[in-house]
């Protein structure tokens, strides 16, 4: 990416993540026009959605075979009037990108291996630049932080924390993120990232400058979109695929005004939400989804062409799904699994 924030290098750095007890599949994905195409040309033989299950010590190593994919297909030209020629192998280090889907056989572990994630990559980010950035929604997802409270080796202060939605007035998620691991932690009350008590559309613009009012060196801008680049970003997943308080067929779901943070004013849902546009750009982004009453939306999302749902429209440079097996028992890789 023209960030900077992460090359292949200091992504594979991340690759120590060991759980216990987790299926995983994979498939590396090139956030680049001109890979991209060439990537689809060589899958267009009708190639599964996902590749066979793997050691989920070796995960991010689907970041080197995104970048292998690229280092082959870089002698495909290019036709776009922007581009000087095929890319080369430095090209390849800072574009490609992973998708990864890890399904854990209980709750438990998969809260185990989200606060792993958040100790992980907020290591790395700060020996990288100095600052982390995340942001965390409310309900399960926030719930399964706890474990933070237990973390060692992580400078709360280097940590700015926003959240990817906000009920408006009632702040529902920072109570809960301030509960369950932010007081513990003890993170200075400056770097916790509030949204206000006013309307919907007053605190979304409020709480797009409280980002834009960071130093570069906290919060990266992208280049291409003018977007914050947050380090991390998590997500939890409706029953209906909705993510943060992006709705199936809502305004916030289609918006392509190229905010960062949309206001939301359906009935009963008075709040604030990162915009997909956000999201997507963020370095890496966890997309959180248990029990079986998330599994259709799952499948959905993970093997429907063009899905509409939001959680199906997740495509950020690194996107991780961390699924029980209950919200990834109807997936064509999970029955694969269950055959062999």
């Amino acid at each position: 990416r023209e960030t900077g924030q992460f090359t292949l290098q200091a992504m594979a750095a991340l690759s120590l993540s060991s759980y216990t007890s987790a299926t995983v599949w994979r498939r590396p994905v090139a956030h680049s026009s001109s890979v991209r195409r060439a990537a689809a040309a060589l899958q267009s033989a009708a190639a599964p959605a996902f590749f066979g299950r793997v050691s989920l010590s070796r995960r991010c190593a689907s970041v080197v075979a995104a970048a292998s994919v690229a280092r082959a297909t870089a002698a495909i030209d290019d036709d776009d009037d922007d581009d000087d020629g095929p890319l080369d192998s430095s090209d390849a280090e800072l574009m490609d990108g992973e998708f990864v889907v890890e399904a854990f056989d209980n709750v438990e572990e998969l809260n185990k291996a989200l606060c792993l994630e958040v100790e992980e990559n907020a290591k790395a980010a700060i020996a990288d630049r100095g600052y982390f950035t995340l942001a965390v929604p409310g309900g399960s997802v926030a719930k399964a932080l706890a474990g933070l409270k237990e973390l060692k080796g992580v400078d709360w202060s280097k940590v700015h924390l926003f959240f990817v939605n906000e009920r408006t007035p009632e702040g529902k998620c920072a109570a809960l993120a301030d509960d369950v691991w932010v007081r513990a932690v003890k993170m200075p009350t400056e770097n916790v990232h509030r949204v206000g008590t006013g309307a919907p559309a007053k605190e979304a613009g409020l709480y797009e400058e409280q980002m834009r009012d960071l130093d570069n060196d906290i919060l990266p801008v992208d280049e291409a979109n003018g977007l914050p680049v947050f380090d991390l970003i998590l997500l939890g997943m409706g029953a209906d695929g909705h993510v943060g308080s992006i709705y199936p067929e809502s305004a916030a779901a289609g918006d392509e005004s190229g905010a960062a943070v949309l206001a939301v004013n359906m009935p009963g849902k008075r709040s604030i939400t990162m915009s997909l546009g956000l999201i997507n750009t963020a370095e890496r982004v966890i997309v959180a989804a248990t029990g079986a009453s998330k599994a259709t939306a799952v499948r959905r999302a993970l093997e429907e062409d063009d899905c509409p749902l939001p959680a199906g429209m997740v495509d950020a440079f690194s996107t991780i799904w961390f699924l029980d097996m209950a919200a990834a028992s109807e997936l064509q890789a999970y029955s694969e699994e269950d055959e062999a």
